[in-house]
């Protein structure tokens, strides 16, 4: 199920950044705070398939939760892909408005748009755990400072390594550009700022392990492999996810297809 979210996750992601138009997503937007089948009725055609996946995947996770007596977990999943949707819309405003953020503003934004919120409740939400219990969502919901980290992590890095491709297709201004812009900074100094709050976070991740008091060390593992998957993405600052010959696809070939010498 959580590849399900992952990969409708992506297609979200592209739709904002390089497919629709300011208006369509708009109506995009508009539709899954609605969350309703029909809502699709005022998309167009194209977005029509990727709204209806949302729904039936959150369906479909409710319809096998139901069984357990676990349906009311669902609710925060779909908490967080309308607060995604939000977040994503925020940036396409910027973007049409040709406004930059700073860096303040980018990054409180971002750590929703980076789809980590999403991501940490929908991969608690199928557990068995018996300790997986509605103050955990609730603790989720609130942001807490290690998903904030985790979510920082991933956009100071993703945004490091590929902004000026970025920039070549006309998207929205990232943590570089908003530094420059509100500094007068030079790019290497933006990177250097940035390196520095990777490492800041990457330090208040290891805090919240080392006394794990507001919940089981087990969510708190799942959020730390979120952060951990970017760094194997973004191997000496490319953007792994994006290029597929970058060096993320020889690590995933060593650990997958690869045997292993004895």
């Amino acid at each position: 199920m959580l590849v399900k979210v992952f990969k409708m996750l992506s297609i979200c992601d592209d739709t904002y950044d390089a497919y629709a138009t300011f208006d369509e997503l708009v109506l995009f937007t508009n539709a899954i705070q609605r969350w309703d089948i029909n809502a699709m009725d005022s998309l167009p055609p194209y977005m029509r398939p990727i709204y209806q996946a949302i729904l039936e995947i959150f369906d479909e996770m409710k319809e096998e939760l139901t069984k357990e007596g676990k349906s009311d977990r669902v609710y925060y999943g779909k908490f967080e892909m309308k607060k995604l949707a939000r977040a994503h819309f925020k940036e396409a405003q910027w973007l049409n408005a040709g406004y930059i953020p700073n860096c303040d503003e980018y990054i409180k934004n971002a750590i929703v748009s980076t789809t980590f919120m999403v991501l940490g409740t929908t991969s608690l939400i199928g557990m068995e755990e018996f300790m997986i219990t509605k103050d955990i969502f609730e603790w989720i919901k609130n942001e807490p400072s290690i998903l904030r980290a985790s979510s920082t992590i991933c956009r100071l890095m993703d945004d490091i390594s590929d902004h000026e491709a970025d920039q070549q297709r006309g998207h929205v201004a990232s943590v570089i550009e908003c530094y420059m812009n509100e500094y007068e900074a030079s790019k290497q100094e933006a990177y250097a700022k940035f390196r520095k709050e990777v490492k800041n976070a990457w330090k208040d991740i290891n805090k919240a392990l080392l006394r794990p008091i507001e919940v089981p060390i087990f969510v708190l593992e799942r959020i730390l492999n979120l952060a951990r998957t970017m760094d194997t993405f973004s191997q000496d600052e490319e953007d792994g996810y994006t290029n597929s010959n970058s060096k993320c696809k020889d690590i995933i070939t060593l650990l997958l297809v690869d045997s292993v010498t004895i």
